[in-house]
């Protein structure tokens, strides 16, 4: 009886794990982003963010960010990691209150397999103009 016991209930358990979803997982990754200091007056440029995830493994049916901020643009470099673009103005409108400030800022999203990614770096803000 313990025989059949023994492989009927290893049996069982791998059904479980099978049928059990996933667990949601996080994975840190590198970031830079460009330029280092952002000018809350510039007009026309971009917020680049390079990250350190393979552009074939994000998931582009979900929304990738930085701090809330949606991304206008990604592609891959030439070492296929992502890259994403985000309008200065729309990156700006969330830095106002740090002026003269280091302020770190999280680019967050999600890989095709689902596991969530993000990765932060530190920018200093500045405001050219006194208004």
């Amino acid at each position: 009886m313990k025989s059949v016991l023994l492989p009927l209930s290893a049996m069982l358990l791998a059904s479980a794990m099978v049928i059990a979803p996933a667990s949601a997982e996080e994975a840190r990754i590198d970031i830079v982003i460009s330029p280092s200091t952002v000018n809350l007056d510039m007009k026309g440029v971009w917020v680049t963010v390079h990250a350190d995830i393979p552009y074939s493994l994000v998931d582009h049916d979900v929304l990738v960010t930085l701090n809330a901020v949606p991304v206008k643009s990604t592609f891959a470099d030439n070492r296929g990691d992502l890259v994403a673009k985000f309008p200065v103005g729309d990156v700006a409108a969330i830095l106002t209150e740090y002026v003269g400030e280091e302020v770190e800022l999280t680019l967050s999203g999600t890989a095709a397999d689902g596991t969530e990614f993000y990765g932060t770096d530190t920018i200093r803000v500045i405001q050219s103009s006194k208004k």
